[in-house]
């Protein structure tokens, strides 16, 4: 390794122990002060702020540490970066809506342990440094589901943990088979251990669809969605933010990475095509009867996860798309639920009917909210257009026609149900049952994500470039 490559290396390795010092920060200052107070976000809101500018860049270099446990690429230069972002805006949020609860130092500790463990997912080179990465994400994400010790958390905790142990298993199985029939835990070392052409050993088979299966439950593919409802439902609204923005993003990565392993055996490409169907389907159908708002934007996250499914039939032109999905989907997504911090008082949650006469009251966050739900619905000129655009594009070119059929299809349907929120606010004038006072810090998260998802609609270029650079791993 040359001395350019060594300092950047060294770089990169700075911002997982950075992480790791801000969450300890963040846990002991409350000890320290025998007080609950916005510190520890502050703390955990600088440290990714500085991250993300000093940033370190080395261009296309490809790095593999520590015997190819990790690796450091144009793909984790991309990511990292996204799931910093996601970690600040989520902190922002979380200034607002945990202002005087307990527990922030437990809260915002977990929060940076959970980007941590989204960093170390997307860049590990083996099996078993993905099954690392997936438990200290998955623990955080338990506890951090449960934090406010309220009966609707406890519940999603509890069932987040049982369903999501259940996936866990489902990802050791697939581990074992993988490594006893290949006989290597390297990612690499597998896609060469199956040569194309030639039929998987069945129990090789069997250890991919393992994996799969367990990766679909982070996701939230349908048939593993059932535990997103009830999660994003009880769980913080920051939390879900996270939860539907950067877990998702960590998950849909290490499918494509399993996709492109498997391409060349025809029975996995109709595994990925069914699970992209049935999730697009359902997901957008399930939805249309949700009156709670955090469950509507819950079953729109399972929707999504379809359409991001449907961009890996692209090749490389699909890994770019996708991964400028993710961007732009993160952003409303995120927007969308600082909203519903922003409303919410209590455990009953935010309503759509809640909305009536929101854009009378506060024009502001009516006018945000409906950025995001367009951007959401895939409405020009927003990025969420775009975003399908690319991703449409890329999967009609690689000849899946009846995929982006369904896809438009169920584009059409979940206009449905966006336009909802939209009516209520603006063309319903119900007493309103909810009153907002929106935080400072909850309003510069909401301009900042207003402005990406409406900037990046009409100046897509720099961030399709970014993702062109990314789309090789």
């Amino acid at each position: 390794m040359n001395p350019e490559m060594a300092i950047y290396a060294g770089q990169s390795l700075a911002i997982p122990l950075t992480l790791v010092l801000a969450g300890l920060t963040a846990l002991f200052i409350p000890i320290i002060t025998r007080r609950d107070d916005s510190t520890p976000g502050l703390v955990i809101l600088t440290s990714s702020l500085i991250l993300l500018t000093f940033f370190p860049s080395s261009g296309t270099a490809f790095i593999s540490m520590f015997s190819g446990a990790l690796t450091l690429s144009p793909f984790t230069n991309y990511l990292w970066p996204f799931f910093l972002a996601a970690l600040a805006f989520t902190a922002l949020i979380s200034l607002h809506a945990r202002d005087g609860k307990p527990g922030s130092g437990e809260y915002y500790f977990l929060l940076s342990m959970a980007a941590l463990g989204l960093i170390f997912m997307v860049s590990a080179g083996e099996l078993l440094t993905i099954f690392i990465a997936v438990e200290l994400l998955s623990v955080c994400l338990y506890a951090l589901a449960a934090i406010n010790r309220s009966p609707t958390g406890a519940e999603a905790g509890y069932k987040y943990f049982l369903l999501g142990s259940f996936g866990t298993g489902m990802l050791v199985m697939g581990f074992a088979l993988v490594y006893g029939t290949t006989g290597t835990l390297n990612l690499d070392a597998i896609k060469l251990a199956l040569a194309p052409g030639l039929p998987f050993h069945p129990l090789t088979s069997a250890g991919f669809i393992f994996l799969i299966a367990g990766f679909s439950f982070k996701v939230a593919l349908v048939p593993f969605h059932m535990w997103v409802p009830d999660v994003y439902e009880g769980s913080p609204t920051p939390v879900s933010a996270f939860m539907g923005a950067a877990v998702k993003a960590g998950g849909i990565v290490v499918l494509y990475r399993l996709f492109a392993i498997t391409a060349g055996a025809p029975q996995f490409r109709e595994i990925f095509w069914a699970l992209a169907v049935i999730t697009m389907v359902l997901g957008n159908l399930m939805a249309l009867p949700q009156h709670n708002l955090k469950r509507l934007l819950a079953y729109s996250s399972v929707s999504h996860a379809g359409y991001i499914v449907t961009g890996f039939f692209g090749g490389s032109e699909g890994l770019k798309a996708a991964l400028f999905y993710l961007v732009v989907y993160a952003a409303a997504t995120i927007g969308a639920f600082a909203v519903v911090a922003a409303l919410e008082k209590d455990e009953r949650g935010v309503m759509v009917k809640d909305l009536a006469g929101l854009s009378g009251r506060h024009p502001y966050l009516a006018a945000a909210m409906t950025l995001f739900i367009l951007s959401l619905a895939g409405i020009p000129p927003l990025a969420g257009f775009f975003g399908k655009f690319y991703v449409f594009t890329a999967a009609l070119r690689g000849g899946c026609t009846w995929l982006v059929v369904i896809a438009l299809l169920m584009s059409a349907v979940s206009a449905y149900y966006y336009l909802r929120v939209l009516v209520a606010m603006y063309m319903e004038h119900e007493p309103a049952a909810l009153e907002a006072a929106p935080s400072r810090a909850m309003g510069l998260a909401l301009s900042l994500l207003a402005l990406i998802v409406t900037a990046l609609g009409i100046f897509s270029g720099p961030l399709l470039r970014l993702a062109q650079s990314a789309a090789i791993f």
